[in-house]
């Protein structure tokens, strides 16, 4: 069972509730399409700017890459001459080649026999070192 407490009271004039009168299919397929195209805008212009900075930043990309490949060739290209320049220290050097060039463009010869020098051992009781004769600092005459 059921009790009603108080009747519904009658509306006054003032009080009746307005509703808007319905809109047409085409205008809310308007509103949609004022939002649908900025924002379609805006994500064209956002893919555009991410591909113009992805581009950006591959051209620093092969700008440094080359850069480094540069740096590569010349230092191998040091690293060739430096192998280079050993060799040609190594054959310079040679002793065979010395004496080529003394012999040959110096025009030096061989002694015909070699003089050996005594030697002494600084402290050696049985061998002391002989005090030198005359004037050291003076004029050496042979």
């Amino acid at each position: 069972m059921t009790a009603v407490l108080r009747l519904p009271r009658p509306l006054r004039r003032e009080e009746h509730i307005v509703v808007p009168a319905a809109r047409p299919r085409a205008a809310i397929a308007t509103d949609a399409g004022a939002v649908i195209g900025p924002l379609a805008i805006f994500s064209v212009i956002a893919v555009f700017l991410a591909s113009l900075l992805l581009a950006g930043f591959h051209s620093v990309l092969v700008d440094g890459q080359f850069e480094v490949d540069r740096l590569q060739r010349r230092l191998d290209t040091g690293q060739e001459q430096a192998q280079v320049l050993r060799v040609e220290v190594a054959r310079l050097e040679s002793p065979d080649r010395i004496l080529e060039v003394a012999q040959g463009r110096l025009g030096m010869v061989p002694p015909p026999e070699r003089l050996y020098l005594a030697t002494f051992l600084p402290g050696d009781p049985a061998q002391p070192v002989p005090a030198p004769v005359g004037n050291p600092f003076g004029i050496l005459h042979r």
